[in-house]
C-alpha cells in the first residue's frame, strides 16, 4: 500500500512539473506578443470597457474602443482572453459565458468599425 502511495505521489509531482514547465514555456513564448497586443488597447479606458462587457454582460464598449479591438485582431483578442482565463485567479469565471460574449462583441465590433 505504501508502495502504491509513493507511485501515485511521485508520478503526480511529476505530471505537476510537466505541467508547469509547459506553462511557463508557453508564457514566456507568448509574453511579447501579448504585450504589444496589450498595447494596441490603449487608451486603458478600451480594456475596462471590453472586460466590463465581457465579464458583466453589459454591452458598454463604444465605437472607438471597437475599432481599436478590430485593429488590434482577433488573433490578439482571442489569445489575450485566453490567457486572462488561465489565469487560478480567474478559475470561478465561467469561461463558456465570456468566450460566447467574446464571440458577440467581436461580431458586432467588426461591423460597427468596418474598414473600406
Amino acid at each position: 500500500m505504501a508502495e502504491t502511495t509513493n507511485q501515485f505521489s511521485s508520478k503526480a509531482i511529476a505530471a505537476a512539473f510537466c505541467f508547469a514547465v509547459m506553462g511557463i514555456i508557453l508564457t514566456e513564448g507568448q509574453t511579447n506578443f501579448l504585450t504589444e497586443c496589450h498595447k494596441k488597447l490603449a487608451p486603458r479606458q478600451c480594456g475596462w470597457q471590453i472586460g466590463n462587457e465581457l465579464f458583466t454582460g453589459n454591452a458598454t464598449v463604444d465605437q472607438q474602443c471597437c475599432s481599436r479591438l478590430v485593429d488590434m485582431g482577433e488573433k490578439c483578442h482571442k489569445e489575450l482572453l485566453k490567457n486572462y482565463l488561465s489565469s487560478p485567479d480567474h478559475a470561478n469565471v465561467n469561461a463558456t459565458e465570456v468566450w460566447r460574449r467574446s464571440d458577440i462583441l467581436w461580431s458586432r465590433c467588426s461591423k460597427i468599425s468596418a474598414h473600406p
